[in-house]
């Protein structure tokens, strides 16, 4: 009775073996390109080991080198100061022997002299006689002669004292002249060995980033292990999409992959339209319906793509900007966008259109980030700060990533510095999640990281700076959240605005009082006099208008 049953069983069986193997097959071209790859990535690596090795030791060489030079050239300084010694004192021994020899010559010429005065005067009368013989005599003469040599060793003394370090002006130039080589050799050498440490420390830099980028590149070769699938067949999503294959092909049409899967996720979401409209049935004209909206009876739809829908709210935001610069005042953004259309278009009928148009390609592509956050502001989910704060931030970072570039490429290090200026609160993981863009390229220009592409989709870099924003508000808020639980004693329904500024104060104590006053005065629309009057707030509503605004932590976390 069951045989029926257990070959219907073994039938699915075989089937689903089947199948498996089918997609065995299809995955063994996937195996053997990972395979080329990981031995090609192994090859460069081995490669970038080997010549990193050859020129350390290349460094090496040459240092020693260096060294030997300098303890030669110290050597040889320290030889000529021990000649020089050497010289000083044997001149100073040739010029006793001079003097010794000058003074005997003098003595010897004395001799002659009085010798020659002997054989001109022979006759010698008594008396002179006597006084050669007068012992008195003589010793005055002696006493004199000392006197005379005590002088003349005196000037000598003072002579060696003050040349006795003299050497003949022959040897000074010699000397002086391989000390001025010896010091220029020297200097080249400091200049070379300091030129060689650049290089060093360039080569090791190099070094480091080729080993970030070797690990990228194991990172994504793992991941592609793990993760990597065929091209998925977008077929068949249709009978999952409302309107059929005709809505499928109007809405996939011209988008790429990645981009179809914001679609898919669109539909999740209930963002995706149920199948392709041709005309809007107008929503009525009195409140609470927005001025740009209201209108009775059908309107065309234009199918505005993402990329035009970019442009428009770029352009909205800019000439709003400029008109409140202008009046002093901060313009609510559902009214601007009626003047908007208004001045652009003139006719209600144009004016309801576009608005319409506008209003459900938001909805359509409120996925992309900078689409959303301009979304949510019109529908009242976000305050216009959060917009003024991003704009300020990416304009401030763009200038500080070209400041630091020089120019308008910009490399990992470039930007690696110039975010950490900018965003002084960024962990080591926010960063390294913004240079992944760079893990492909070695310069790349400024313009593409803060521009959406062709099709309207948001950069990497600006998706992630989006991402991280409304991540680190979320967290901002749960700790203002927790301190506020603890300054009144327990989680309660309703809080006074006076508990949440304290709950501020002390989860970031560096923003001052006045600003959080201001804070609080912007997020809750009043007046800053009116904050100590007002009662008590909804938890819920509390929460979340801090989630909707533009709070940001000023400083490290206590």
């Amino acid at each position: 009775t069951y045989q029926h049953i257990l070959a219907s069983i073994k039938q699915e069986y075989e089937l689903v073996i089947k199948d498996q193997a089918e997609k065995l097959k299809e995955i063994d071209p996937l195996k053997a390109q990972l395979k080329t790859l990981i031995d090609a990535n192994d090859k460069r690596l081995q490669n970038l080991r080997k010549q990193e090795h050859a020129e350390i030791e290349q460094l090496k060489l040459e240092k020693q080198k260096l060294m030997d030079d300098l303890t030669e050239s110290k050597e040889e300084k320290y030889s000529l100061k021990q000649q020089i010694e050497r010289l000083q004192q044997e001149v100073e021994t040739q010029y006793s022997l001079f003097r010794n020899e000058a003074d005997a010559r003098k003595m010897l010429l004395s001799d002659i002299i009085e010798l020659r005065y002997r054989v001109e005067t022979p006759a010698v009368n008594v008396e002179s006689v006597t006084e050669k013989d007068d012992t008195v005599l003589l010793k005055f003469k002696l006493e004199k002669t000392k006197a005379d040599l005590s002088v003349l060793q005196d000037k000598f003394n003072e002579t060696m004292a003050d040349y006795g370090d003299v050497v003949p002006r022959r040897e000074f130039e010699k000397l002086e002249a391989a000390h001025t080589t010896n010091s220029a050799s020297l200097e080249r050498y400091k200049n070379d060995y300091t030129n060689l440490m650049k290089e060093h420390e360039t080569l090791l830099e190099e070094h480091k980033i080729c080993a970030i980028e070797r690990d990228e590149f194991y990172h994504e070769l793992s991941l592609m292990k793990r993760t990597a699938t065929p091209r998925p067949e977008w077929d068949q999503v249709i009978p999952y999409i409302s309107g059929g294959e005709t809505n499928w092909r109007n809405i996939a049409q011209d988008k790429s992959s990645n981009q179809l899967v914001g679609v898919l996720v669109g539909s999740l979401m209930g963002s995706v339209d149920k199948g392709y409209e041709e005309f809007f049935e107008g929503e009525g004209t009195e409140p609470p319906i927005p001025k740009y909206l209201r209108w009775t009876g059908k309107l065309k739809n234009k199918n505005i793509s993402q990329a035009d829908l970019c442009n428009i709210i770029n352009d909205v935001w800019d000439k709003k900007f400029t008109s409140d610069s202008e009046k002093g005042v901060d313009s609510d953004l559902v009214d601007f966008v009626y003047e908007y259309l208004q001045e652009k278009y003139v006719e209600d009928i144009l004016i309801a259109e576009w608005g319409y148009n506008i209003h459900h390609a938001c909805s359509k592509f409120k996925v992309q980030p900078m689409i959303g956050l301009f979304y949510d502001t019109l529908t009242g989910d976000a305050d216009e700060t959060v917009y003024n704060y991003m704009r300020g931030q990416l304009e401030e970072l763009r200038n500080i990533i070209i400041k630091h570039a020089g120019s308008e490429e910009v490399g990992l290090r470039s930007a690696c510095t110039a975010i950490k200026q900018a965003c002084p609160l960024k962990t080591e993981k926010d960063i390294d999640n913004f240079l992944k863009v760079f893990t492909k390229h070695d310069k790349i220009p400024v313009s593409t990281l803060f521009e959406a592409d062709a099709d309207g989709g948001l950069s990497d870099f600006l998706s992630e700076y989006y991402k991280q924003f409304y991540k680190e508000r979320e967290e901002y808020v749960a700790d203002i959240h927790a301190a506020l639980i603890k300054v009144c004693g327990g989680d309660k329904p309703e809080y006074y605005i006076q508990d949440l500024t304290k709950a501020i104060e002390k989860t970031d104590p560096t923003k001052s009082g006045k600003e959080i006053s201001r804070l609080l005065a912007r997020i809750f629309s009043l007046k800053l006099e009116e904050l100590s009057t007002v009662g008590p707030v909804d938890r819920d509503l509390l929460l979340q208008r801090l989630k909707t605004s533009a709070i940001v932590r000023s400083g490290a976390k206590p």
